[in-house]
């Protein structure tokens, strides 16, 4: 690659333990990073020269409330406001009613361009809650705990904020737990905790976790401002719509609610024909159109009950009429039959793409859909620190929404041009504005602690900054988003892509390259 083409990315060699961290490192930026190939650019949109974390709001200003509200298995195309941008019948905005979502669009600021960092719950929300990717929080696979040494926002806020810390609703990165408890060991760290039953189906617990977050903020009275985070379980109940979990598999093979042309229609990519890296494949359970129909169709009613759930919380910030900023996301996608996929773990957009809201009167830009900024999960953690007036924890890999979103932001003149995210433990993505490359590093060794160094030097799992001493599993996917945005031709065999290939495996490398992978197993 030329110097022009070339992505520096910000490399941290040591984590030092958050508590003994006087402040963040400075904000980072990538260079300006251009490909052309083939008459082709492969990327075309300028990457990132992020500003301050500083917002153009004068530090006198009172610092704004900060409520967080996270679904679980959110499509981001199953939101109906989104229907002037996901045209295709196929997708999920022409199905559903989400008035509350559709007024939260309205109101705010919504990123179209919106990826999980890892396609996982617990990876995810580990990196939801850290600004960190996967392999550095040491959450490579569901029911891990977050690295000790590495702060979530919780523990970050207690630290150097004096805001007040409230969680309410799924943990899921603090071991083989959903709920957290009040204290102890199952106590989300740095957290004052709002119970629910504890319940692993959202049917049970979101009632409970909108209830008691809407009530919190109806009769708060603080001095302080808080950070509230309300975690909500659905659409995630669709999972036991696939599996022996409740004793029989629930979705009908037949429309035996004469739903008929209610059901949702199959995507474009049910079916397809290419090759795909190790541990994809279809899913096997379903037999027939009709049950895929149906289950999609339970699906979106559990995305209207997560809509009015939402509403009943956005009721009581409303009513309340103050400063208020609220952050709306997902942790992953859904499969949804794209690909004949259910559920997420997958490289595809429909496991990668989840919503991004941010809302705020007083203080966000309304009612704009932006198709321009790729975010990511990682992006959270430090626009969060950003409306609270702080710095972000170190090593951050994402940067502020707030320059981006507010009314008075002053923007970015330049953005990313890249995505990078890892999935099923093993798995690398990079996400170009045109092209979307994936692969897999061949598995060894224990991947609760994939990075212990054995006695021989050999380590049990991937290093970041070793990708090239490592075997890569055969069959990496390449998709051209643009032209092919339901990722039905796998471009990675075409020898007229090699060039695109190899440029999105330099990203990779460079990522990979400033990572600093987990160490301290002594998890929370």
């Amino acid at each position: 690659m030329t110097e022009d083409q070339q992505i520096k990315i910000p490399h941290t060699t040591v984590d030092t333990p958050y508590d003994q961290t006087d402040s963040a490192l400075s904000r980072r930026s990538f260079l300006k990073a251009g490909a052309t190939i083939g008459g082709l650019s492969l990327l075309s949109h300028p990457s990132v020269a992020i500003a301050s974390n500083a917002s153009p709001s004068t530090a006198t200003q009172k610092k704004p409330n900060i409520l967080f509200i996270i679904s679980d298995q959110f499509n981001i195309d199953a939101i109906a406001h989104f229907s002037s941008h996901y045209k295709d019948p196929a997708y999920g905005c022409h199905w559903v009613k989400t008035p509350h979502l559709d007024r939260l669009a309205q109101e705010g600021y919504s990123f179209i361009e919106s990826h999980s960092a890892n396609p996982v719950c617990s990876p995810s929300r580990s990196c939801l809650f850290t600004g960190r990717m996967a392999i550095e929080t040491g959450v490579v696979t569901n029911n891990i705990g977050i690295d000790q040494h590495v702060p979530n926002t919780g523990q970050w806020f207690e630290q150097h904020s004096d805001y007040r810390r409230v969680y309410c609703g799924k943990w899921h990165a603090g071991g083989q737990w959903n709920y957290p408890h009040v204290s102890g060991a199952r106590k989300a760290p740095g957290f004052d905790i709002l119970p629910v039953g504890g319940s692993g189906m959202g049917i049970y617990a979101d009632p409970q976790v909108s209830n008691s977050v809407a009530s919190f903020i109806t009769n708060d009275h603080g001095d302080t401002p808080y950070f509230l985070v309300a975690s909500l379980m659905n659409p995630h109940d669709i999972c036991y719509w696939t599996t022996e979990l409740v004793g029989k598999k629930i979705t009908p093979q037949d429309d035996i609610f004469k739903l008929g042309d209610k059901l949702p229609i199959l995507p474009p990519n049910f079916s397809y024909d290419f090759k795909e890296p190790h541990g994809e494949a279809p899913y096997r359970g379903f037999h027939g159109e009709t049950q895929w129909r149906n289950y999609t169709y339970d699906y979106y009613r559990m995305v209207e009950d997560i809509d009015e759930h939402v509403g009943r919380i956005m009721d009581a910030v409303r009513e309340r009429n103050d400063d208020t900023v609220v952050i709306f996301t997902s942790d992953h996608g859904e499969g949804l039959g794209r690909h004949q996929r259910v559920q997420k773990w997958h490289p595809y957009q429909s496991s990668l793409k989840v919503p991004l809201i941010i809302w705020s009167p007083r203080r966000v830009k309304a009612g704009i859909i932006d198709t321009e900024h790729m975010t990511s999960g990682v992006d959270i953690t430090p626009t969060l620190s950003d409306y609270a007036g702080i710095q972000p924890p170190p090593s951050q890999r994402g940067f502020s929404l707030r320059p981006i979103a507010d009314i008075e932001g002053t923007g970015s003149k330049d953005w990313r041009t890249n995505i990078y995210s890892e999935w099923q433990v093993t798995g690398r993505l990079v996400r170009t504005r045109k092209y979307k490359y994936a692969m897999r590093y061949q598995y060894s060794g224990d991947f609760e602690k994939p990075f212990v160094q054995k006695s021989d030097g050999s380590y049990t799992q991937f290093v970041p900054d070793h990708g090239k001493d490592y075997a890569e599993y055969p069959h990496p996917l390449l998709f051209d988003l643009e032209n092919d945005p339901w990722e039905t031709n796998n471009l990675a065999e075409d020898k007229n892509y090699a060039s695109v290939i190899e440029a999105h495996r330099d990203i990779l490398r460079q990522w990979e390259a400033t990572l600093n992978p987990g160490h301290h197993f002594d998890r929370n």
